[in-house]
């Protein structure tokens, strides 16, 4: 194998192959117990070995575990759609698909359709998914013409064998500057489809909308025609039943979702407006996969929904104590051993920046004001502690986050600090 079977933002690290796991603790070939903070980079939202829904997903395969998704469908198909319109403030109808790559894919080729127009907009350190024509490119500081992306082997998610012609596809902007939606809207609307972005920046540093941003992004979008699309990758279901959207108020035209959709399962999601999904119905896009609405996705996120609505959110309450203690734990350690550190997130998910920002709101802040040397070295000192952060210094927590599984971080922690 030409190493692991992901290879964004590889890095130089040792192979570690793991044996079983429970709550945010994994235990590898060796014997090692570690502390998973990563849980899959944002699908375990119950952890590892929930008993309630390995059971679920384990009845459903001694049931039917496979159908043709072009001929045949379960009930679990339409219950989880009949609850991801419940609770999705722009979900009319939902096609289910098996990755986010598929679900972000699905989107732009609707909006082409519905709008009849040839281009889509995508942010600075926003990501969606490995396909060609939404991966890597930096946007143009001094663009002639309709300002499309760049290509520069510095940017992280930089790869060869990508296609040229992916790069005329899409405009690249920076995100949270509502004058630059504005001046990209006057000047080129006309020939925009669809505007993509996460509603909150969790692949690039976890930063958070400027207050009205997202408010005015939905406003241009309506003056000029624009779909305004959502990617609820991570944010579905983690940030609360209604997402990122329901969380700001702000309704797009379509979602993304995937990751906590199904409690780990391989599932994901576009959610949006019946007059939208009408293309699809009537079979002018089409939207075709081998696994989509795979039986076992479906009982995964059935009861992952139910779960999630039980007691009040009950499972929410929790992640959000134990998620609060964690952050502040977390710059306490950092300031104890003097590294200033901003910690900021958003529920079930948050990264740690090494600066004294006390908050940031673009990714060009966070590469000009943190410390990525000494994030570096940080990683390394936590890996050979035996503590995995999710990639881009992300820290995700779990319904099935124990108060042992977070001490034990924290005290890796502390003591991966206190190195450098």
């Amino acid at each position: 194998m030409p190493g692991r079977q992901s290879n964004l933002r590889a890095v130089a690290e040792p192979a570690v192959f793991i044996e079983r796991a429970q709550g945010q603790r994994m235990w590898d070939v060796d014997g090692r117990e570690l502390v998973d903070f990563a849980i899959g980079m944002g699908p375990g939202i119950w952890g590892h070995g929930n008993e309630r829904y390995e059971r679920a997903v384990q009845e459903q395969m001694s049931r039917v575990f496979v159908v043709a998704s072009g001929m045949l469908q379960t009930e679990q198909e339409v219950q989880l759609a009949e609850k991801v319109v419940q609770h999705v403030p722009c979900a009319d109808r939902v096609r289910f698909v098996t990755t986010g790559s598929e679900a972000v894919q699905m989107a732009i080729r609707v909006a082409r359709a519905f709008t009849g127009r040839k281009y889509f907009v995508r942010f600075d350190g926003h990501y969606h998914g490995w396909i060609d024509n939404v991966l890597g490119g930096m946007s143009d500081p001094e663009p002639h013409g309709v300002p499309f992306a760049i290509e520069n082997d510095r940017d992280p998610m930089y790869t060869e064998g990508k296609s040229h012609l992916t790069l005329q596809e899409s405009i690249k902007i920076p995100w949270n500057d509502v004058d630059a939606l504005k001046q990209l809207l006057a000047e080129h609307g006309r020939d925009i489809a669809l505007i993509l972005m996460e509603g909150v920046m969790t692949n690039g540093g976890c930063v958070l909308p400027r207050p009205g941003y997202l408010e005015a992004a939905r406003e241009l979008c309506t003056k000029y025609g624009v779909l305004l699309c959502i990617d609820e990758v991570i944010t579905g279901f983690r940030m609360g039943l209604s997402g990122a959207q329901g969380h700001y108020g702000v309704t797009p035209d379509l979602a993304t979702f995937g990751k906590a959709i199904a409690g780990g399962m391989p599932l994901a999601a576009l959610a949006g407006r019946e007059h939208i999904f009408e293309l699809i119905k009537s079979n002018r896009v089409v939207g075709a996969g081998t696994f989509n609405a795979a039986p076992m996705s479906m009982a995964g996120g059935v009861i992952t929904m139910q779960m999630l609505e039980e007691d009040d959110g009950a499972a929410y309450q929790r992640i959000d104590r134990m998620q609060q203690h964690f952050m502040r734990e977390f710059k306490s350690c950092a300031d104890r051993h003097g590294h200033p550190a901003l910690v900021q997130g958003v529920r079930g998910v948050f990264c740690v920046h090494f600066t004294d920002m006390a908050v940031a709101y673009s990714h060009a802040e966070l590469r000009a004001k943190a410390d990525a040397d000494k994030a570096r070295r940080f990683r390394k000192a936590l890996l050979d502690r035996g503590v995995y952060a999710g990639r881009g210094d992300r820290y995700f927590v779990s319904a099935g986050m124990t108060e042992q599984d977070l001490q034990m971080g924290l005290d890796r922690i502390d003591d991966a600090l206190s190195s450098l």
